[in-house]
């Protein structure tokens, strides 16, 4: 082959893939959608994010569940789950929930597929009721300084040493927010959280250490707190996304060979169909060229199935026939032959599928660069364009 037929064959084969790249990332897009892979994931980085990680306690885990339930029911987080109002898929939601009527009682179904950091600091905080704390702490003085570090020091023992004046834990209270009197004993009872993880307190204080701006000025010491949370949470959240990309692109993979099976898509019977047929190499090109403004519209995956039914894209089972050439049986090594066909017609929709699996936007940017190279280089611009105003 010549470099032009070389550089067409290319171009239709680049064509193919994008155009089954639109329709499976539109499956992945609507299980994704369906399965509420996202709001899922994001809730599960929160709890263990929360918990300290995977390798936490039961007891933690547990805690850092029942505390982010708490958190999605907050206002801040709560308006950010818009959930579809779409009647079907109502219904798909509705029969999601009847199958997971084994989960704890009171747990949501649904949450929000992103959440910012700030939001999450605030939400945090309140949950855990450390502004309400900061209010009840005695004022600091030149021989006693309270900062966020003793708060949540002494966080964990709020619950068992405020009713017990006899303690060490009481007196290290009492250092912190002076003389407790019945307003703040009732207050830790009643409205102090019970599920807190101890290794959120622990890597809460640690960040209440870096956090430390102004001993003296507790007030934007915790403005500086929620800061650090936010950062935190960030880069958290920064990690989770690579955990989902990682299992998004599995699934992308698996959904990429699905669908060259189903239409099948055997890259060697492409690359053998558009390097001998010349009129299908032709027809493709051009279909490619014409239709490069016409990927970047919204509506063009209405026309994805026209372009898949249309005969001169060598895809779909009717051409099995041709990729199972007939033999002549008297030839001893017949059965050998159409195992060899067999097994590469199966790594031709495997190589199909990680192809169709690597995106949209992969191939579309080097079908552009490819029509380049076709028509000798990109478009000149026009020569007004730069030119200098006229004075």
């Amino acid at each position: 082959m010549n470099l032009p037929v070389v550089v067409d064959v290319t171009l239709g084969l680049v064509f193919i893939y994008l155009i089954l790249s639109l329709l499976a990332s539109e499956i992945q897009e609507l299980i994704t959608t369906l399965l509420q892979w996202r709001a899922k994931h994001l809730k599960n980085s929160i709890e263990l994010l929360l918990a300290g990680g995977s390798e936490s306690e039961d007891s933690d885990i547990i805690k850092a569940k029942n505390l982010v339930q708490q958190l999605y029911s907050e206002p801040l987080i709560n308006t950010l789950n818009q959930q579809a109002k779409n009647q079907v898929e109502k219904q798909l939601r509705e029969g999601r929930k009847n199958i997971g009527k084994k989960k704890a009682l009171g747990e949501k179904q649904s949450g929000p597929s992103y959440l910012p950091s700030e939001t999450f600091a605030i939400s945090l905080l309140d949950a855990l009721k450390i502004p309400q704390l900061i209010n009840y702490v005695k004022h600091p003085s030149d021989e006693s300084q309270t900062n966020l570090h003793m708060i949540l020091e002494s966080y964990k023992e709020l619950k068992i040493g405020i009713n017990d004046p006899n303690s060490e834990s009481y007196k290290k209270i009492k250092q912190v927010y002076g003389d407790v009197d019945q307003k703040f004993i009732d207050f830790v009872n009643n409205d102090l959280p019970d599920y807190v993880p101890n290794n959120l307190i622990t890597s809460l204080g640690v960040i209440a250490k870096r956090s430390r701006i102004k001993i003296d000025d507790l007030t934007e010491e915790a403005n500086q707190f929620k800061n650090e949370i936010e950062t935190w949470f960030d880069r958290s959240m920064d990690r989770a996304s690579g955990v989902y990309k990682r299992n998004a692109k599995g699934t992308a993979i698996l959904i990429g060979i699905s669908v060259a099976i189903l239409t099948n898509t055997d890259t060697f019977h492409l690359l053998k169909r558009l390097s001998r047929d010349s009129v299908i190499r032709s027809t493709i090109t051009q279909s490619a060229s014409q239709r490069i403004d016409y990927i970047k519209d919204k509506n063009a995956i209405n026309e994805i199935e026209n372009l898949l039914g249309n005969a001169s894209i060598p895809i779909g089972w009717q051409n099995i026939n041709q990729q199972f050439e007939p033999l002549d049986n008297r030839d001893s090594n017949s059965v050998y032959i159409r195992i060899w066909q067999g097994f590469k017609l199966i790594c031709g929709w495997i190589l199909s599928g990680l192809a169709i699996a690597m995106g949209a936007p992969f191939w579309f940017d080097i079908l552009n660069k490819i029509i380049n190279v076709r028509n000798t280089g990109p478009k000149p611009t026009a020569y007004t364009k730069d030119q200098p105003s006229q004075k």
